[in-house]
């Protein structure tokens, strides 16, 4: 196919305005309503069944309610939308399948589903979904008060910029997975007129150091900044933080944004 080739857009439903039956009722309404249309059956046998034997013909209004209701989704295909998770439709077809695509409640990107017949609910924390590469999730935090590292520890991040999908646990200062997959940090970690001496900075994975950066030797009092970058594989669950040791018991870090901070990025299934 090519682009050249895109038929026109739809942007009315069939029989908008026309008159019709809708919704057209899902379960068979043979002994219901004498000739009635459902998605069933279609329309049903007797409708194809001659009137001089007791045959009703096809009605106008359930051909243009099924259109009305085919073609509804069609329109709004057509105009690019999606739809969200639906808890009586994950019902009726039994589970979503794995690999489908569902608009998150806050219209900010997709869930994808990772196994077959999901009926959890992606926006309350329900298994088997994760967010599709393309939707933007991240956690941003910095240290808006400085502290007074002791020699080695965890870098205490106390402010939070912003974490729609709570990843940050700011009990232990540390992200904490929701998904399996890749991730990625970055940020610094800053001092003011920091003694001589190495300070080593490392992202840890449960408390196990997982990535540990190059020492960097501070030979007098200068203010010093540890950049820091790591691409990790998590699986949810984990706990992910900065670990820092310094050359002395007590090292005061430079608070604010712009000096001390991270950031975490999903990056998708690995």
């Amino acid at each position: 196919m090519q682009l050249s080739g895109a038929p026109a857009q739809l942007v009315l439903p069939w029989a908008k305005a026309g008159s019709k039956n809708y919704p057209i009722p899902v379960p068979s309404q043979q002994g219901i309503t004498p000739g009635a249309a459902s998605w069933t059956d279609g329309f049903p046998p007797l409708c194809d069944t001659p009137l001089a034997s007791g045959g009703i013909p096809p009605s106008m209004q359930d051909t243009n309610g099924g259109l009305y209701q085919m073609s509804a989704v069609d329109v709004w295909m057509c105009a690019g939308a999606s739809f969200p998770y639906s808890s009586a439709f994950s019902t009726a077809i039994g589970g979503y399948p794995k690999g489908a695509r569902v608009l998150m409640a806050s219209g900010n990107g997709f869930w994808i589903s990772t196994v077959d017949n999901n009926a959890t609910d992606p926006d309350t924390g329900g298994a088997g979904w994760v967010p599709s590469k393309d939707t933007a999730v991240s956690s941003l935090v910095y240290q808006a008060t400085s502290q007074n590292l002791p020699g080695a520890g965890y870098v205490e991040f106390d402010t939070v910029v912003s974490d729609p999908y709570s990843i940050w646990n700011g009990t232990d200062y540390a992200f904490v997975a929701p998904w399996d997959g890749l991730y990625r940090i970055t940020g610094a970690v800053s001092f003011s007129s920091a003694p001589a001496g190495q300070y080593i900075s490392a992202t840890q994975i449960n408390a196990v150091n997982s990535h540990v950066f190059y020492p960097i030797p501070q030979v007098s009092n200068l203010d010093l900044s540890i950049p820091f970058s790591a691409i990790e594989v998590l699986t949810a669950g984990q706990k992910l933080s900065i670990n820092l040791s310094v050359p002395s018991a007590s090292v005061p870090s430079m608070a604010g944004a712009p000096y001390t901070y991270a950031q975490l990025e999903y990056l998708g299934q690995s």
